[in-house]
């Protein structure tokens, strides 16, 4: 599985035009659609191909068969702009994604509604859970695995009407400890980022992801993934 653990996964964040409030960081995680629809066509026209997270798993898992220079493209957080900005682009370019939602923000202003999700789940995306408030695992208590890795997976399973397997660490921070509380919450696979390794005894619990940054442009893109 290790072996296999290597398909690039790009990793979105707001997907919106920028504000006069966006300081620097701000900024780096924001994606105006434009830029977004660039990308996604640069990595089709450079020969990847999106295939879902789904896709990969399998492949991590089973060995099943990916087509050639394989992308998966996934979204954090569950910012409004997930749905009316990124979602008609995905369905433009016919883009399988998996949109990583934390329960928290659901049904307030600028992220995402319950609606919203399920309409996403049945436009043919892949919904993944991010915890209940984006708190890292690393800090968790015994008390927090249940509300923040089991009670969200449960409240998003009721709005999509049925199971989800896969989840995403808060910014991408793991350690050894939460992954057998991640298996027992149900996962099948589990998503960091690029600045650690793949755990190499359970690599399904710490896929590695790319963090997108909204300074790149279609060349640096391209530079960051594999030939």
């Amino acid at each position: 599985m290790l072996a296999r653990a290597t398909v690039p996964m790009l990793c979105y964040h707001r997907i919106r035009e920028f504000t006069e409030q966006d300081g620097p960081a701000s900024r780096s995680l924001t994606c105006p659609p434009e830029l977004l629809e660039r990308h996604l066509r640069t990595l089709t026209g450079a020969g990847l191909q999106p295939v879902s997270s789904t896709q990969l798993v399998d492949h991590v898992e089973f060995g099943t068969t990916l087509p050639p220079r394989p992308v998966v493209i996934s979204f954090d957080d569950a910012s409004a702009g997930h749905f009316t900005n990124a979602l008609p682009i995905l369905q433009r370019l016919s883009m399988p994604a998996i949109f990583f939602v934390m329960t928290v923000v659901l049904d307030k202003p600028d992220w995402l509604s319950r609606d919203q999700v399920h309409q996403l789940d049945r436009a043919g995306m892949t919904i993944g859970v991010h915890t209940w408030d984006h708190h890292p695992v690393t800090g968790y208590g015994d008390a927090d695995w249940a509300t923040q890795l089991q009670a969200p997976k449960t409240e998003l399973e009721q709005i999509v009407g049925h199971g989800l397997d896969l989840f995403a660490y808060p910014y991408g921070a793991w350690n050894t400890a939460a992954l057998p509380h991640v298996q027992q919450a149900g996962y099948r696979a589990a998503f960091q980022l690029s600045d650690q390794p793949v755990d190499p005894q359970q690599p399904l619990l710490a896929l590695r992801r790319l963090l997108m940054s909204s300074d790149w442009d279609e060349q640096a893109l391209l530079s960051r993934l594999p030939a």
